[in-house]
């Protein structure tokens, strides 16, 4: 890594102590909301802003599902933070369920108390060098549990990454993840609090969307409505 491109990045991640402090204030909140039942959609329970130019932020992700699709979902993750994996179950589901209506653009937002989140994202961008990074995606997210003890050569294997030896030779890289350094210059500018935060058709949710509201959502936007 360049001296300057040290800095960029250590100043990033400077930056994003201070995110995780609001995020780390906000686990509590978050765990409440998970142990709550589910509901319909309400404006007291599922807030949003809207994002302008929102459609401008996807190419900065990694693109899972049809680019056209009407419903188009742009999420700041982090492979180690258990609520990304829970949201994870969800996403997967409803793209699922609609296979040509729903796409995601996955942008990468390290946080510096996860060991190995860096380390992850350079995997999944190794594993898409490559073509699959939607597989590695996947399975990062099923296996987190795991880091550490599992390694990312297994995890290449189970995502049937082609060429072994050139991803083990990316793995071992030391210069920054730049899809990481532009995830958390993107995330500090669009007041991004915490993982997983979710935009869907340009409006930033204020919570993860449980299973039946995120399908109310994508139910009303396929109708030609207005999600709030």
């Amino acid at each position: 890594m360049n001296s300057s491109a040290r800095i960029k990045w250590d100043n990033i991640a400077t930056g994003t102590l201070v995110v995780c402090a609001v995020f780390t204030t906000g686990l509590v909140g978050y765990r409440q909301f998970l142990a709550q039942p589910t509901g319909s959609v309400s404006s007291s329970s599922l807030r949003a802003v809207p994002i302008p130019n929102w459609r401008s932020l996807q190419e900065k992700g990694a693109q899972i599902g049809p680019a056209n699709a009407p419903v188009q979902l742009i999420e700041f993750s982090d492979f180690e933070c258990p609520f990304c994996a829970s949201l994870h179950i969800r996403l997967k589901s409803v793209m699922e369920h609609y296979p040509t209506d729903v796409s995601l653009s996955y942008i990468h937002f390290p946080l510096p108390m996860h060991r190995f989140a860096i380390p992850a994202a350079r995997v999944a961008e190794c594993a898409g060098d490559q073509g699959r990074f939607v597989a590695m995606h996947n399975l990062l997210f099923e296996k987190q549990n795991t880091f550490g003890i599992t390694p990312w050569s297994e995890f290449a294997t189970d995502a049937e990454v082609p060429n072994l030896a050139a991803f083990q030779s990316c793995v071992q890289r030391n210069d920054p993840v730049w899809r990481g350094v532009e995830g958390l210059s993107l995330g500090k500018q669009l007041d991004v609090k915490a993982t997983p935060t979710l935009i869907v058709n340009g409006w930033k949710l204020s919570r993860p969307p449980e299973a039946e509201e995120l399908d109310h959502l994508i139910k009303a936007i396929l109708a030609g409505k207005t999600p709030f």
